[in-house]
């Protein structure tokens, strides 16, 4: 099993996935409680555990999933402007992915770790997310 390292498809200390064509707007609850949000990060690390180097359709789904039960958590209060509108790319981005989008970027082909089709100011949004839930949840995520 392979845990994906792609943004686009793997969640982790450091790296959480995402993209989108822009942020949602607060469509997500703003009061999780940080265990809830981080059993739903860990539920995406376990969901980006694949057989292969890069996930089938059906894996996709799982991933799909988890982020979208993370949406359904949200995030908890106290979260940075920055770090929330980089929550909302992240999981809006990889609920809506279509599979045979998404694979065109999985394995870092072109070695870059830039999320495809984000702004570069969703981008650094999203980035900033990655650092927040890697230092909100590094012992739940075993880091």
């Amino acid at each position: 099993m392979t845990t994906i390292k792609r943004p686009l498809a793997a969640a982790g200390v450091a790296v959480l996935l995402g993209l989108t064509l822009s942020a949602c707007g607060g469509s997500y609850p703003e009061d999780a409680s940080k265990k809830d949000f981080c059993g739903g990060l860990k539920d995406i690390a376990t969901a980006s555990t694949v057989k292969g180097d890069e996930p089938n359709e059906a894996e996709w789904k799982k991933i799909q999933k988890s982020y979208g039960d993370l949406g359904d958590i949200g995030t908890p209060k106290g979260i940075g402007k920055d770090e929330r509108a980089g929550f909302e790319v992240v999981v809006g981005a990889i609920t809506d992915l279509d599979y045979n989008e998404a694979k065109k970027s999985f394995g870092d082909k072109d070695g870059s770790s830039d999320i495809p089709g984000v702004s570069k100011d969703d981008q650094k949004n999203a980035e900033a997310f990655f650092v927040y839930a890697g230092k909100t949840c590094a012992s739940e995520l075993g880091g």
